[in-house]
């Protein structure tokens, strides 16, 4: 067999794929990885790039990981043509969707073309078109907002091109070492100097709460995060996009808006894959606010 293996950094910059996104497909049980012993990293064997590639494709196509799922794993041209078939026949019926919009605006621009209603009338319906609009994004992901505490935390910084597991591994591996992996909470987030280009070395910084008492080894240092009010959005598989919502929701908030005094954070919460089957975390988001 073929042992041919690829690390994350060199796939992400093959493929153009970032570490996030690799890590969050293997945690949906996609492909599996190894773990190079000398960096960490984690590598990729042949099967698991034909995954990658198989997901990739398919995500380019908009089709849900759900469905790919089988695809990755019968490795199949049937279940291909079958999940194809599905898409389109989804798209299908999201076209007969826009058609009914189109013909609702249309109806709407010939009563304001007809009418030709005053200032204020126009002011009236556009405040009750962007109402609906907003509601209609509440409906599909609505941030909560809920109070954190000062919290100490043990953190780890790195900057590289795929900084997110230099950050996190050995931090994890010391909370596992010093039986604190079970109750930290875990926090990451972009740091200094910020995400530009694919290719380019960014800051990334993984923190974990710790006990008082508790003392922090090297390479780690020790802060306090002082807690606070924040806004908290789970995100999805796009996290630059879910980003952008929670940030979009929170320009139209009459209650909330951010406060740039706070680190802006994204907390790992363990899901139920089991251990070795990939990326045990999901991600919520987490915006510092204030009161207007």
């Amino acid at each position: 067999m073929n042992r041919t293996v690829v690390t994350i950094q060199q796939l992400s910059e093959q493929m153009g794929l970032t570490s996030r996104t690799l890590r969050h497909w293997e945690a949906e049980g996609l492909f599996h990885s190894g773990r190079d012993s000398s960096s960490g990293w984690r590598t990729y064997d042949e099967d698991a790039l034909q995954c990658i590639r198989i997901t990739a494709l398919l995500r380019r196509m908009d089709i849900p990981i759900k469905e790919i799922q089988p695809v990755v794993e019968r490795k199949s041209v049937f279940e291909l043509i079958r999940v194809i078939e599905n898409r389109i026949a989804a798209l299908q019926v999201h076209q007969k969707g826009l058609k009914r919009v189109e013909q609702q605006l249309l109806h709407t621009l010939e009563y304001l073309n007809i009418t030709n209603k005053r200032t204020s009338v126009l002011e009236e319906l556009l405040n009750e078109m962007e109402n609906v609009f907003m509601s209609n994004v509440t409906e599909r992901s609505t941030f909560k907002v809920i109070t954190l505490p000062a919290m100490r935390v043990a953190f780890h910084i790195v900057v590289d091109v795929s900084p997110e597991d230099k950050a996190m591994g050995p931090l994890m591996d010391w909370l596992k070492s010093a039986t604190l992996l079970g109750t930290a909470r875990l926090f990451g987030g972009n740091m200094k100097p910020m995400p530009s280009s694919t290719g380019k070395p960014y800051g990334y910084g993984m923190c974990a709460t710790i006990p008082e008492g508790v003392v922090v080894p090297e390479p780690f240092q020790e802060m306090l995060l002082p807690g606070g009010l924040y806004a908290k959005l789970d995100s999805d598989e796009d996290i630059g996009g879910s980003w952008n919502n929670l940030m979009n929701q929170l320009s139209h908030s009459k209650k909330y808006t951010s406060d740039p005094t706070r680190l802006c954070l994204e907390e790992h919460i363990r899901n139920d894959h089991p251990e070795n089957s990939g990326n045990l975390y999901d991600l919520n988001l987490l915006e510092p606010v204030k009161a207007k």
